[in-house]
């Protein structure tokens, strides 16, 4: 004849089971846990990387391309409010194909992917000191079509700048601040969030940038960037 088991057995052996399942459970739960904060760090981390990445490219392009101009294009490269700050370099540069007048509405350069719609574009004459910024509206071939018409007349050597304006800004939100990125007349992207602590400050005589970045009172980025870009103007 088979013994069963009694009601006690079957209770104390039900109460060590849940006992075993609860602290698998526990264990489990708090292996979840710490990994999500891994990952969140290792998220945060990897934003930090990026943002120090991007920056520092946009500061050292600044003036890229413009060399030249510098001396006769009254604009500001770098302009800094405190809690934001404006880049501005080229992409791309190419000698007028055909001498344009004034009154053009459409000037002849070998194109490129840079040249596109809606681009900023910078004309410059360094022989008759003569410059005019225009967005482009449109291109067919090597012809590109400007969205108002030209101001001067220009020869075959004058040069045409793809211009690139990068923005950075800081939003103060209920809870927290966030570092945001804007190029040309595109939208704010998100950078970082948790920023505690911004600042950047111009050195012109050094032609030189110094940062400060802290997130949430414990992460802090410094760095000193010289912009060998942007050249020193003299007049």
């Amino acid at each position: 004849m088979i013994k069963g088991f009694s009601l006690i057995e079957v209770f104390i052996a039900l109460a060590i089971s849940l006992g075993t399942l609860t602290l698998v459970i526990a264990a489990v739960s708090g292996t979840t846990r710490t990994s999500v904060k891994v990952v969140s760090y290792q998220d945060k981390m990897a934003a930090i990387f990026h943002t120090m990445e991007v920056l520092r490219s946009d500061l050292t392009k600044c003036g890229m391309r413009l060399h030249e101009a510098s001396n006769i294009v009254a604009y500001p490269l770098f302009v800094n409010t405190g809690f934001s700050f404006r880049v501005t370099y080229g992409t791309a540069g190419e000698s007028l194909l055909e001498p344009a007048q004034t009154g053009d509405t459409a000037i002849y350069i070998n194109r490129n992917d840079f040249f596109s719609k809606r681009k900023k574009i910078l004309l410059v004459d360094q022989e008759s000191n003569r410059y005019e910024f225009h967005y482009i509206s449109g291109k067919k071939g090597d012809q590109l079509f400007l969205r108002d018409a030209l101001l001067f007349d220009y020869p075959k050597s004058c040069r045409v700048i793809v211009l690139k304006e990068v923005e950075y800004k800081l939003y103060s939100q209920e809870n927290s601040r966030s570092l945001k990125r804007k190029v040309n007349h595109g939208y704010f992207q998100p950078l970082l969030e948790e920023i505690t602590d911004f600042n950047v400050h111009f050195y012109p005589e050094a032609n030189a940038v110094f940062y400060k970045i802290e997130i949430n009172h414990r992460e802090q980025i410094r760095g000193y960037i010289y912009m060998s870009n942007m050249v020193k103007v003299v007049k």
